[in-house]
């Protein structure tokens, strides 16, 4: 089993999406739904005072992003359903990243619209009108225009509507038009032919599966308890509030799923909270306390927890099959106490990692199947993978097709590119150490070369002609947000944003539920 899907099965519990990217990920298309004036947002928690608050986030050029209502930064925050459910979850690091990328799109509205004004591109009535009318701002249930819903808006709502269009049309056109930038052909052509170059590679990893059977048996015997199993659910939460609430529900009925859908954070969310097969000693690592693993320890099967601190939140947990002792002849379990002995006690693994390394290239060269059985570990195949060190979004490298990913993360490094894609059929590497992982290698073979894939170019082609125009208006934007026109005070102001929304609202952190 390879190491990751060890580290996966054995840490078991809380694997809290953390998606952040520095730069947003694509705001020149269809904002017009989020942004949409009189759908009204989907919740309010600033004062009117707040919202007026002249405390500028950052400028492009003259023009400040306040926090005020009908601007694309306000908006694209508290009409995200997204924002919502981080504002009640306690969703620090999610309300972060919504404001960040409402920043930088308020920022490109900026410097696109200073674009559209050189160009002196306006918006006549007549062309906003139809524009109003086709965003469906006045439409009535039917999704037709209503007249009643028209002649009941306020002449201030009808007037930031027609200014949000005359403001958003210029802008629309410029990203229109660099959408349509003729792109290079012969980019497109040199993008192809460097895919169509494809390889297979066969490669296995040595860490701490190198460590003999024997004493992993032995050390198991001598610690059973920590390697006995047992298949959980769990519902966890951020806060101690927010899992008595979870606590609370289950009490009075409601069914266990309903309140994982409602309640859990976590990537198990999507199961019914089902997080599987459970060693205990991945169960008691999440544990804050001895006595909640006892109790937890003492749950009779189909019941659950009251809450439990944890290292990083709180959990409910539900025991769905009896606790079982480990099976010393299983290969999964083998692998579950080496990986234990090896994030408590690395020196007992690293010398037999280093030798594992010192004789592993003679014998991978004879027989690349036995090299990789000495040390415990499966043969794992990469297939038809591109030359793609620069990482281009339009050729597949190793970083698409690599399922466990340590090749593809020694390949990272130019030297070792160059030496699985230049080399014979045949080819065996070395021990290639990987630089994010204590105790692990590499040992790659090239096991097939292709010099015309039609498929692999046929998908860089299409890849080019989907991204190559957005690229020119992404550029454009990226360079907006590092103009010296740009005044960045993002930083400064996002912690007392987040601070003011419990304040505001008089939530801890989930005073709705």
């Amino acid at each position: 089993m390879a190491d990751k899907d060890v580290k996966k099965d054995v840490k078991g519990a809380k694997t809290t999406e953390n998606k952040f990217s520095k730069y947003f990920s694509i705001i020149i298309i269809a904002i017009l739904a989020v942004l949409m004036i009189g759908g009204g947002s989907v919740f309010v928690l600033f004062s009117q005072e707040k919202q007026a608050s002249d405390s500028a986030w950052g400028s492009y050029g003259k023009k400040d992003v306040l926090m005020v209502r009908n601007t694309i930064f306000y908006n694209n925050i508290f009409n995200n359903q997204n924002f919502m459910n981080a504002y009640l979850g306690g969703d620090y690091s999610s309300i972060y990243n919504i404001a960040y990328n409402a920043y930088q799109s308020q920022i490109a509205f900026y410097a696109l619209s200073e674009d559209a004004k050189k160009a002196k591109i306006a918006a006549p009535q007549d062309l906003v009108d139809d524009l109003i009318l086709q965003s469906g701002v006045y439409n009535g249930d039917d999704g037709k225009f209503s007249k009643e819903k028209y002649e009941s808006t306020s002449a201030a709502d009808k007037r930031a509507t027609n200014t949000y269009f005359v403001d958003y049309y210029p802008y629309s056109r410029v990203i229109s038009d660099l959408q349509t930038t003729i792109v290079s052909g012969a980019e497109k052509n040199f993008v192809s032919e460097m895919a169509q170059k494809t390889r297979t590679f066969d490669y296995f990893v040595i860490n701490f599966n190198a460590y003999p059977n024997d004493k992993a048996i032995a050390y198991g015997q001598e610690n059973e308890d920590l390697f006995a199993s047992a298949n959980i659910s769990i519902i966890s939460t951020q806060t101690e509030e927010n899992a008595k609430s979870a606590y609370e529900a289950l009490k009075n009925g409601t069914a266990w799923a309903d309140v994982v859908s409602q309640y859990s954070l976590d990537s198990y969310k999507s199961n019914a909270g089902n997080a599987g097969s459970i060693n205990m000693f991945a169960i008691k690592a999440n544990i804050k306390a001895e006595a909640d693993f006892e109790t937890f320890k003492a749950l009779e099967v189909g019941s659950y927890s009251a809450p439990i601190q944890g290292q990083n939140g709180w959990t409910i947990y539900k025991l769905d099959s009896a606790i079982t002792k480990p099976d010393f002849k299983d290969a999964k379990t083998l692998s579950a106490i080496k990986y234990y002995i090896n994030q408590n006690s690395v020196d007992d693994i690293t010398p037999y990692v280093n030798q594992a390394v010192e004789g592993i290239s003679a014998i991978a060269q004879k027989d690349f199947n036995a090299a990789a059985e000495s040390v415990n570990a499966e043969v794992i195949k990469v297939a038809s993978a591109s030359d793609n060190v620069g990482n281009s979004q339009y050729v597949g490298g190793l970083s698409s097709y690599d399922t466990t990913g340590y090749l593809a993360s020694v390949a990272t490094d130019e030297a070792v590119s160059r030496e699985l894609f230049t080399s014979e059929v045949g080819y065996t590497t070395g021990a290639l150490k990987v630089a994010s992982d204590n105790n692990v290698y590499v040992v790659a073979k090239v096991a097939e070369i292709v010099d015309n894939n039609t498929v692999a170019s046929y998908y860089a082609n299409m890849m080019y002609d989907y991204y190559a125009p957005s690229q020119v208006a992404s550029d454009r934007i990226y360079s907006a947000l590092e103009s010296k026109n740009h005044n960045n005070k993002f930083q400064a102001q996002v912690l007392n944003f987040i601070s003011s929304l419990y304040q505001t609202s008089g939530n801890s952190t989930n005073s709705s539920k």
